[in-house]
């Protein structure tokens, strides 16, 4: 698996957190887990991205 590919699924489950977090899926017992969901969320969210910039980089210096 290439890192992108990484990158692209860490963001995936961010986004899957996030929409659980809003949709009140996530079964909690006050509002605050809720936020903290949707928080941890976004983090995996910005994570992925910051790896597949890293990675599309790298492929990038790599072709030349």
């Amino acid at each position: 698996m290439s890192i992108v590919t990484a990158g692209l699924l860490i963001s995936f489950s961010g986004i899957i957190v996030v929409c659980l977090g809003l949709f009140d899926v996530i079964p909690n017992s006050n509002q605050t887990l809720n936020y903290i969901f949707i928080g941890l969320g976004w983090i995996f969210i910005l994570i992925g991205i910051v790896i597949r910039i890293v990675g599309m980089k790298l492929e990038k210096k790599y072709q030349k």
